[in-house]
């Protein structure tokens, strides 16, 4: 068959190609118009950063208001949440007449989206600078008042989260502070109580040897802390050093690759042995749970998962052709270990003369131990009451420090949220997309008609015209006899036709229009 068969064949089988096609045409306009419209409408909530620098004046709370988003949505998003929000503003009439609560809420949320609008820093982490909350409904008005609803529901929970935290933090730390008191009011009395029983008994020479072990715990505590910072600016510089040295490494030759990452894995190693120092000496000094000690631990278990990575890496690493320029970062290099050496000598100095000072403390100790009961009982009381008074200035810092930070949280300083954009009252639709359903119809309807008109064509035995004689009976076709029908027959037989037509594409029209006009009579 050739172009001018088939156009005979669409001829012939004409009612069966527009059929369809009409068909399809007319179901898929009416179905568009009489398809509910649903609405969209947005409303945009921006997180603000704090005024003051972190350092300045931190917030009480451990958490930034970015991360915690994620759980207001949550909550905002509870059963009970929607469930109210529903009944308030009488959503979903029709499927809370014929499906189950779970199942209504359920498919609230489905028409519920919460999503970041940008991403950047926000009090120095990453996290959503602003976030979209939208809900799609088939009325616009209500739509537009559950957004409403929504944002103020997320800005009201944050108020009441913020309000409830400070609450509890003013409130552990007035208990921190009252106990840290009874505590130092415990010790004074009990030195009271001593030095009016033993009055005229208390040794002279106590008095020396206190404020040496005094002289010499404030020395050994300068100490401790200079070690401390000592070590942490080591592990600074050994990781500006190792990332020096990653630099170099991603940026050498392919001939040196293999042994820049051999000097890199060293790297690590020399890291994880300076950590674990670092360790034993917390160790020494502090109990498992100081955060210095636990910030040590944890660094030490990324460095070894580091070490491991870059092991691998190195097995399976292929050569590259770069040209090395590491002359900048070869001088940092150098520079960071002179730096790191020289720190690790002041290290090991402060160690040795934090060892010094610990035995010259032993042997105060001992020297007060081996004196009678009443000046070693005096002493006890001495040091009892010099730990119960630095615990109550620390405990009293960090209350101040609280207090000042609510202070700064009420006059709005530290993160907030503020609305950015009020919620829209949509004027046009997201769903349906008319035209497009329209079409995908116009485009089915059509692929069916060539379908029948096919099916009809194949099930057809009869010879259409000379083509198929000569095919079929392999004959010169010489001359061919006209079939003449009686011309009345012919025209009532168009007549008919066109009646049906006539009257198919009336109907159609007429379920259009009665689809458009309902659509726009019961526009909200």
């Amino acid at each position: 068959m050739d172009a001018g068969d088939f156009l005979d064949a669409i001829r012939r089988r004409r009612a069966w190609l527009f059929g369809p096609l009409l068909g399809g045409l007319v179901l898929t306009f009416v179905s568009a118009y009489l398809w509910p419209e649903t609405y969209q409408s947005t409303a945009v909530l921006r997180v603000q950063s704090p005024i003051l620098d972190p350092g300045v004046l931190a917030s009480p709370l451990a958490s930034q208001l970015s991360d915690r988003i994620g759980q207001m949505a949550t909550t905002i998003m509870s059963r009970s949440v929607l469930q109210t929000v529903i009944t308030t503003y009488g959503l979903y009439p029709q499927e809370m007449k014929r499906m189950p609560v779970e199942d209504v809420i359920e498919l609230m949320k489905r028409n519920i989206q919460i999503s970041p609008v940008q991403a950047m820093n926000v009090g120095g982490q990453h996290g959503v600078a602003a976030f979209s909350i939208r809900f799609s409904y088939r009325d616009r008005f209500k739509v537009q008042k559950v957004v409403e609803d929504l944002t103020g529901r997320f800005t009201s929970e944050n108020l009441r989260e913020r309000s409830q935290n400070q609450k509890l933090a003013m409130g552990f730390g007035t208990g921190q502070l009252d106990s840290a008191r009874t505590k130092l009011e415990a010790a004074e009395q009990k030195l009271g109580d001593f030095r009016a029983r033993n009055q005229g008994r208390l040794p002279d020479q106590i008095e020396s040897t206190l404020q040496q072990m005094n002289a010499l715990q404030m020395r050994f505590s300068m100490v401790q802390n200079s070690t401390a910072r000592a070590s942490q600016e080591l592990l600074m510089l050994k990781t500006n050093l190792a990332i020096d040295e990653e630099k170099r490494t991603s940026i050498e030759a392919p001939v040196l690759q293999a042994r820049q990452k051999s000097d890199k894995l060293q790297a690590l190693e020399r890291e994880i042995t300076g950590l674990e120092n670092l360790i034993g000496v917390l160790k020494d000094q502090y109990t498992d749970k100081h955060p210095d000690l636990k910030s040590a631990r944890q660094r030490l278990e990324r460095l070894t998962q580091d070490q491991a990575r870059l092991a691998q890496q190195e097995r399976a690493s292929e050569r590259l052709d770069v040209r090395p320029l590491t002359g900048d970062i070869d001088a940092n290099i150098r520079r960071s270990r002179s730096l790191a050496d020289a720190k690790a000598i002041e290290l090991a100095d402060l160690n040795k003369e934090s060892k010094r000072i610990a035995e010259s403390l032993q042997a105060l100790d001992a020297r007060i131990q081996a004196s009678p009961g009443v000046e070693r009982e005096y002493g006890e009381l001495i040091r009892e009451r010099d730990v119960a008074k630095s615990g109550f200035a620390d405990t009293e810092f960090r209350y101040r420090r609280v207090a000042a930070s609510r202070a700064g949280e009420a006059a709005g300083l530290f993160e907030t949220l503020d609305q950015l954009d009020a919620a829209s009252l949509p004027t046009e639709p997201v769903e349906p997309k008319r035209p497009l359903i329209v079409l995908f119809g116009g485009l089915m309807g059509l692929l069916a008609g060539l379908t029948l008109v096919g099916a009809h064509e194949w099930r057809d035995p009869s010879l259409k015209n000379l083509k198929d004689v000569k095919a079929y009976t392999n004959m010169t076709v010489l001359s061919s006899i006209p079939e003449i029908e009686n011309e009345l027959v012919v025209r009532r037989r168009n007549r008919l036709e066109f009646l049906g037509w006539t009257v198919s594409v009336t109907v159609g029209v007429l379920l259009m229009a009665g689809s458009v006009v309902y659509y726009y009579a019961t526009r909200v």
